[in-house]
């Protein structure tokens, strides 16, 4: 994932401050440090100056809370042969930051107890009848798709096995602290981060710590990261109905797409210089699937977008290289 490559305060005076960032490929961003700011609060803000932000013509759609048990790393083949290579992660060489980035990924089932949760949220007095699914009709922004924009090779691993793996590695004297990170605005897409370190590492003291529950943007609690999802599709193809009489929801159809901004949360944890997340050879091996790059990617050189059949063969000859056997 791309960081800021440098980083300029605006002219003018705010109650809150952005910050007008450029990642390394030169693409610039809104950024507000310290604070996981809601859609609505970025739709009612003067300050931002966002086309898709200031759009009135956006269907109703389900803001829905997922608790999210896994995360995932993507990378290219050059990233893929790197991480067996040392026996885990590290912080990628040309990020400026001192960040190991991982993005939620969100299971069909944790949509399916999303759906079930909003439900009794709608329908607080009775149950739905004959309820037909349909989150995932608005699910379809690249934070639920199973492509990638990173290259061809996704890391999984349940959240409360990596922050074992951190703390056991890099926490022996101290604790595991989770904190607000900041939000940041593209052009269509909004992030929020949420911050791992370890607890000696003072630097981030100013970075409020992040909640418990699910009452705010994002919190955690054992082992789930909660994200209050606000955009779920950069590109709407249904509306929500509600019918309350025969307590059913369902999406209806749009005559034509409309297009929005989409939000996804990452978590980064600090890394020092020289610092490696170490796994087990077979564990990264079990990790480890092939993905399909999207059409639309941020691969970098000296990686390559790969058909699935030479992913699959690059996997292959990796883990034969390490002795791993095929999974």
């Amino acid at each position: 994932m791309e960081r800021r490559a440098r980083e300029r305060e605006l002219p003018r005076k705010r109650a809150r401050e952005w910050i007008l960032c450029q990642n390394s490929r030169g693409f610039d961003f809104m950024c507000c440090k310290g604070e996981h700011v809601s859609v609505s609060e970025l739709e009612g803000d003067p300050w931002i100056d966002q086309y898709y932000l200031g759009k009135t013509n956006i269907p109703w759609y389900p803001k829905s809370v997922f608790h999210v048990s896994k995360v995932c790393h993507v990378t290219g083949d050059s990233g893929l042969y790197s991480i067996f290579n040392k026996g885990g992660f590290q912080k990628p060489h040309f990020l400026d930051d001192n960040f190991l980035w991982w993005s939620l990924s969100v299971t069909k089932d944790e949509i399916a107890d999303a759906e079930k949760n909003l439900l009794k949220k709608i329908f607080s007095a009775g149950q739905a009848h004959n309820q037909q699914l349909f989150l995932e009709d608005f699910t379809t922004s690249p934070a639920f798709q199973s492509k990638s924009r990173y290259g061809n090779f996704r890391f999984t691993f349940p959240l409360k096995e990596l922050l074992r793996l951190y703390a056991t590695q890099f926490c022996t004297d101290s604790s595991l602290v989770f904190r607000i990170f900041d939000t940041e605005i593209y052009k269509k897409e909004i992030l929020y981060t949420v911050l791992v370190h370890p607890q000696h590492v003072a630097r981030y003291d100013r970075y409020p710590r992040l909640p418990c529950g699910d009452s705010a943007v994002c919190g955690y609690s054992q082992g789930n990261i909660s994200w209050r999802c606000q955009a779920p599709s950069d590109n709407l193809r249904h509306q929500l109905e509600v019918n309350k009489e025969e307590c059913r929801v369902h999406a209806k159809p749009l005559q034509s797409e409309v297009y929005y901004v989409w939000d996804h949360v990452a978590v980064a944890f600090h890394m020092e210089p020289g610092w490696i997340l170490r796994v087990d050879p077979n564990q990264l091996s079990s990790s480890v699937s092939v993905c399909e790059l999207s059409e639309i990617n941020l691969l970098k050189e000296p990686d390559t977008a790969l058909s699935e059949s030479d992913a699959h063969a690059v996997l292959e000859n990796v883990r034969r290289q390490y002795g791993l056997g095929l999974v």
